[in-house]
């Protein structure tokens, strides 16, 4: 199994992508390429396809699959908002490779079972673990998620929400030699490989959980019986000065339990949203999602300390587990991290590969990031969603080749 990863800034479509090829080429030594990844700016939308059919060409894949951001991530660097495209190339002997594509129209009527395993050709029984892009404007990721999740129970996937594009139309998907602006893609892959992910959050809980008293869709008049917006100033009054002037920034957020079972919660147990409006008149919240009577949620505060503590952690975390080191990455960043976060660009990357090594990595920043936390694959918001990919252990290999 062999990754890698090339990246180009050029202004010139058709340069960026002759770079990009020439970096993997290279890398690959001459070993066949199973699966092109393809992340690439909006800037370069004019090009396309005929940029697609020259990849194609010079790399070879079984299966290409992309899709544009607002940002490119590769090669250790993060660029942002700017002409940029990266591609990351596997040889993958011995892996099975499911590529799909979902229309609107297919995932508005999809359900979970039958619909998902025809559509993929992957049996739940392979143990895939899944690459999934999906365009926000025109598609629900939250019902293909929950028909993925009811199919593929517990198996891994990552992957985003793309990015780019102010329009419905404006956000492309790459599937072979095909541009889509509309639906999802993914891939499936079965066989010897392995995943693991990584979903750091940047974020911690301040003040203390509420359960949700009164709410309607994504307003929140109650919290703990209590008027949420007059909570709210109650936990900004408990901080400390360096805190409260991070609050001031716009750094608040709000934190939705993934488990309410849980005896107590701490950061990385919740799916982080924004705050989206409020209503002093009324004491109520606005956020970015549904919210339900009953649910736990905290208020979280969001900085580049523990941004970078969390990923060093969680990285450190899986650099000791078994199956010996990662071969290669895929990243898909939040909007909201990278310079607007840190400060700096190439943060996120290099914290990886300071743990990693030069690991071959690639991605881009998305408007909501997929990955699992406990078994469950979620859409979360200011994350760094990490795949991590290595050959299985040769005894397990051995006893279930999928």
């Amino acid at each position: 199994m062999r990754f890698t990863s090339g990246i180009s800034d050029a202004v010139n479509a058709r340069e960026a992508v002759e770079v990009a090829c020439q970096q993997v080429l290279e890398q690959l030594g001459g070993a066949p390429c199973h699966l092109a990844h393809v992340f690439a700016s909006t800037i370069y939308r004019a090009a396309w396809p005929s940029l697609l059919d020259y990849l194609s060409a010079q790399l070879k894949p079984h299966v290409l699959i992309g899709c544009s951001g607002s940002g490119i991530i590769g090669g250790g660097k993060e660029l942002e908002w700017v002409p940029a495209i990266s591609v990351v190339a596997a040889h993958l002997p011995d892996v099975r490779l499911f590529p799909f594509v979902v229309t609107p129209d297919e995932l508005e009527l999809s359900s979970p079972g039958g619909f998902w395993v025809d559509k993929i050709g992957a049996s739940p029984d392979a143990h895939p673990v899944f690459v999934v892009f999906v365009d926000p404007q025109t598609s629900n990721p939250m019902k293909l998620l929950e028909g993925l999740n009811a199919t593929y129970r517990t198996r891994p996937m990552i992957g985003g929400l793309v990015s780019g594009g102010n329009e419905p139309g404006e956000h492309f998907l790459f599937m072979q030699r095909q541009v889509y602006h509309e639906g999802a893609v993914g891939v499936a892959m079965t066989g010897n490989i392995m995943m693991d992910t990584i979903i750091s959050q940047g974020c911690r809980p301040i003040g203390r959980p509420f359960v949700v008293t009164k709410a309607e869709e994504n307003v929140i008049w109650q919290l703990g019986g209590q008027q949420a917006l007059a909570v709210l100033h109650h936990v900004l009054f408990g901080l400390s000065p360096e805190d409260r002037e991070l609050a001031q920034r716009g750094s608040v957020f709000l934190g939705l339990a993934m488990n309410e079972m849980r005896p107590a919660f701490g950061s990385g147990d919740f799916l982080i949203r924004n705050i989206v409006g409020i209503d002093p008149e009324q004491g109520a919240i606005a956020i970015a999602d549904h919210i339900q009577v009953g649910q736990t949620v905290q208020f979280q505060l969001r900085d580049p300390s523990t941004s970078r503590q969390e990923l060093r952690r969680l990285l450190a975390q899986v650099a000791h587990g078994h199956g010996g080191p990662p071969v290669g990455g895929l990243l898909f960043n939040c909007t909201g991290r990278g310079k607007s976060l840190y400060g700096l660009s190439h943060q996120d990357v290099k914290t990886i590969q300071m743990v990693n090594g030069k690991l071959p990595i690639g991605g881009f920043f998305c408007n909501g990031e997929i990955g699992p936390v406990g078994g469950t694959n979620f859409l979360h918001g200011y994350t760094a969603s990490l795949g991590l990919f290595r050959p299985l252990p040769a005894q397990r290999f051995a006893k279930d080749p999928a």
